[in-house]
């Protein structure tokens, strides 16, 4: 009898730490989903204050450089990563420091997005 209530009390147990587990899933995936929703309503303002930094002359229609941004709880650029060069290394160049100069970036507020958010792909491509 001790033992099968033993092995009972163990069920249980397995049944709510999985069911915790589940839930803390759930929860991280609705967390992510809103923070990317809450991401995308501020990109905008991102990309045109990165635009407003940036003062290259020429023309670079048609040319584009993605970077790999990190960014603190505030929105402070920590480090800027090219992940693909336009072919125009004044381009890529000025489009990162237009990215530091920016600093800091508008970023949504809420601190359990911070994890979703803290790098995120940042792609400039200069209008003419």
């Amino acid at each position: 009898e001790k033992k099968r209530k033993a092995e009972a009390e163990r069920k249980r147990k397995e049944a709510e730490k999985a069911k915790k587990a589940a839930e803390a899933k759930a929860q991280a995936e609705r967390d992510e989903s809103e923070a990317v929703s809450a991401f995308g309503a501020v990109a905008w303002a991102i990309k045109e204050q990165v635009e407003k930094n940036w003062s290259e002359p020429g023309d670079f229609s048609g040319l584009s450089v993605a970077f790999l941004v990190k960014v603190d709880r505030q929105g402070n650029v920590l480090s800027v990563k090219m992940t693909r060069s336009s072919g125009n290394a004044r381009l890529d160049e000025s489009a990162e420091n237009a990215i530091f100069k920016a600093s800091p970036l508008p970023f949504p507020g809420e601190a359990r997005f911070y994890e979703y958010l803290k790098e995120f792909n940042f792609v400039f491509k200069p209008e003419s």
